[in-house]
């Protein structure tokens, strides 16, 4: 019976030590942490993990360690069998907790120590409080001065004792104005009730959060919430009524439009175009909307005291777990999920989900919000679709594909570009734009302009320059960049393709000299006309010479100039059929119009064509190719001969402009062309004659453009062409 007791005793202190509302511990004589209580721990901030072991000394503050150790030792030496004391703890977190610890010894049948009982019982609010009763006097007096509240106090016969700033800045009385005199606030019509209330006053109670009506000075009348007590001396005696209130008008207001929100708020969730539901912890409808309705089918009087019907099979083990999440107190936003019809379609959702609390802030259920997004989510996977199809666009495009960001740093090069160039993308990327090495030195000032054009939204579109190659090699290019804009329409960047045209240029060139030599080829017969005349004057000087006629001084003249014009003919002739390097240099239009006029005056002379030349004063010197504009004179003039088949005038004209372009206009007085070819020229091997090629014109206009120059036609059947070339004067070739 004796052990039964022992161990009902050892428990009960071990459920005691346990669950004690106070801080326990069992300290070993060394000052170490035998055995801690969870109300110790909680006190410290420590776990019990954390203090077991550990020197008690190190959770006491610095200040009382020495008091600590001096104690100790009392006990140790028998000087003292227990302790009270009040001293600082310093909390896990670093702040100081206030305690009042009592300490008791333990000892064996010998009286030594064998530990040490700890009963510690946290003080720090008493402390605080009574600090902060030293200084409430002196509070209580800023108090009523400093309150935003109006304060006034009133003696039993209801005259003014005192009142402080915020009264007489809501009621607009000074306080000189109205002590010692009635109380002025009351209107009349509620004297009678607050007559009776200031006797329940005067009686001892305490009326508390009256709201009444208050007038001011001006006459205005505002809601106040007011607390009326009564005023006691030091005795206790009731000597008067003091009394506190706020302006509670806005409140009033706010109330009044807190109704209206209220009804605003039914009225958006009756008529929002998401759905809504309520369900409460249980999980069983409370309540839905018209949009739910109408979004998944089930009306409310099928759903609602029901379990929320919409979730998969598949779903609804994840879904409870974000149901837990939200009763917790935690809101899900723009969860994206599978919700199910009522007829089985399963929808793409996106849904808002949050708790629903009760005046109280106690989460009674949870609100949910979603809306359709299954469109959407079709869009999204066309624009992923799309998205691949873009990037294997890029990726297998034939022509060199570069794309920088808005710092002008390559972000990304296609495989076609290492092949033409041969730089690797792990070379190139990161790279800024101004110091990439495809830029050859001559092509780097216009490659800057276009890239401030790209930078500030512009595109370009077929631009004609020259890359390089990372052997060296140099290559003929076509460059195209446009801005690459996100899905706000910002600027983010932009992309640049190139497309490589050294061998089209190759076989622009080739068809120059096609153009040359049938252009040549035609002019034979002409040519053999006027060299044939020369000759037969030659041969039958000659003759005349052999059998001794005339004077031979004046006939070797007359031979001299005739080869001499032959010469000319023909070197002119092999001008357009030698091929030339293509050279800019400083050339006066008007001498290459007149060599060109003087190869083809003998198909003039026959077909009875009449050159007529306007060169106007002013600047006629321009860098070019002599050969080449050659070649295009020779085509247009040649065309305007074949058009006058009863012959004509030719009309070259030359001036220079305000701006600084120089303008050759050529007017024929032929057959004219029809507006239905006149718009088909230029397109290669198109022609109206039986022997053309339907070249010239084009290599012709391409000749005009590489000299920054451009060609205008008009024409009117049966009355003419002219042909328009303008050039700038100032252009010094590519």
């Amino acid at each position: 019976m004796t052990s039964l007791l022992d161990f009902s005793e050892q428990e009960l202190f071990s459920s005691t030590f346990k669950y004690a509302p106070i801080g326990m511990g069992l300290v070993s004589i060394e000052g170490k942490w035998l055995q801690v209580n969870s109300s110790l721990c909680r006190i410290c901030g420590y776990s019990e993990s954390e203090l077991l072991g550990a020197p008690a000394q190190n959770i006491t503050h610095p200040a009382d360690s020495p008091t600590s150790k001096e104690i100790i030792s009392h006990f140790i030496d028998g000087k003292l069998d227990n302790f009270q004391t009040e001293r600082r703890y310093i909390h896990k977190n670093g702040f100081s907790v206030w305690v009042r610890l009592v300490l008791s010894a333990v000892r064996d049948e010998n009286g030594h120590p064998l530990f040490f009982i700890a009963q510690i019982q946290d003080i720090t609010e008493s402390k605080i409080t009574a600090k902060e009763l030293i200084t409430k006097t002196e509070q209580l007096e800023s108090f009523i001065q400093h309150n935003a509240d109006a304060i006034w106090m009133v003696n039993t016969e209801d005259t003014v004792l005192n009142v402080n700033p915020a009264f007489e800045q809501m009621f607009g009385w000074k306080a000189e104005e109205i002590t010692g005199k009635r109380l002025p606030l009351i209107p009349q019509f509620l004297k009678v009730s607050m007559h009776h209330i200031h006797g329940r006053i005067k009686a001892g109670e305490t009326v508390v959060s009256l709201e009444t009506i208050r007038q001011r000075k001006d006459g205005q009348l505002l809601n106040v919430e007011a607390t009326l007590s009564p005023l006691r001396d030091h005795c206790g005696a009731i000597i008067g009524i003091t009394g506190i209130c706020r302006n509670i008008t806005p409140r009033k207001q706010a109330e009044k439009e807190l109704k209206t929100k209220t009804a605003q708020l039914e009225s958006f969730i009756h008529h929002n175009a998401d759905a809504i539901w309520m369900i409460n912890t249980d999980d069983i409808v409370m309540e839905v909307n018209p949009a739910f309705e109408m979004l998944f089918g089930w009306s409310a009087n099928e759903i609602r005291g029901k379990k929320l019907p919409l979730v998969p099979d598949s779903l609804k083990i994840s879904m409870d777990q974000i149901h837990r999440i939200i009763k917790s107190g935690e809101t899900v936003i723009g969860l994206e999920t599978i919700r199910q019809r009522k007829d089985g379609q399963q929808l793409d959702v996106e849904a808002t989900l949050s708790p629903l609390r009760d005046n109280t802030g106690t989460i009674i259920g949870i609100t949910g919000i979603c809306r359709n997004i299954t469109p959407r989510k079709q869009a999204e996977e066309k624009l992923k679709a799309k998205t691949t199809q873009m990037e294997s666009f890029i990726k297998h495009n034939a022509d060199p594909i570069l794309m920088f960001n808005s710092d002008g740093k390559v972000q990304r090069v296609n495989e076609a570009f290492e092949q033409v160039f041969g730089w690797s993308k792990k070379e190139i990327i990161g790279m800024n734009i101004r110091n990439l090495p495809i830029i050859p030195d001559e092509a780097y000032e216009d490659m800057i302009q276009n890239y401030e054009m790209v930078s500030k939204g512009q595109s370009i579109i077929g631009v004609e320059t020259v890359r390089k190659r990372k052997n060296g090699e140099i290559i003929h290019v076509i460059v195209s960049g446009s801005p690459i804009l996100d899905g706000k329409g910002n600027q983010n960047g932009w992309s640049v393709t190139l497309r490589d045209i050294t061998e089209w240029k190759l076989a622009q060139e080739h068809m120059r000299n096609s153009e040359k030599l049938s252009v040549a080829g035609q002019l034979a017969a002409g040519i053999a006309h006027e060299i044939r005349n020369p000759i037969t004057s030659i041969k039958g000087f000659v003759q005349l010479m052999k059998a001794g006629f005339g004077e031979k001084q004046k006939y070797f003249e007359i031979m001299t100039s005739e080869i001499e014009r032959i010469e000319l003919i023909l070197s002119e002739l092999l001008i357009l059929a030698k091929p030339q390097t293509i050279k800019y240099e400083r050339k006066d239009i008007r001498v290459l119009l007149s060599q060109v006029m003087t190869l083809l005056d003998s198909q003039a002379n026959l077909n009875n064509v009449q050159f007529i030349t306007e060169f106007k004063p002013g600047a006629t010197h321009l860098y070019c190719d002599e050969n080449q504009l050659k070649q295009v004179f020779i085509n247009f003039i040649k065309n305007s001969i074949e058009s006058m088949t009863k012959g004509g005038k030719i009309t070259i004209q030359v001036e220079s402009d305000q701006k600084q372009e120089l303008s050759i206009r050529l007017t024929d007085e032929g057959c004219g062309i029809p507006k239905d070819v006149l718009a088909k020229l230029g397109q290669p091997f198109y022609t109206t004659k039986s022997t053309g090629t339907g070249l010239g014109f084009m290599v012709s206009k391409k000749i005009i453009e590489n000299h920054a120059g451009h060609i205008a036609i008009e024409s009117e059947v049966d009355k003419g062409t002219s042909i328009e070339i303008k050039m700038p004067l100032h252009y010094e070739g590519a």
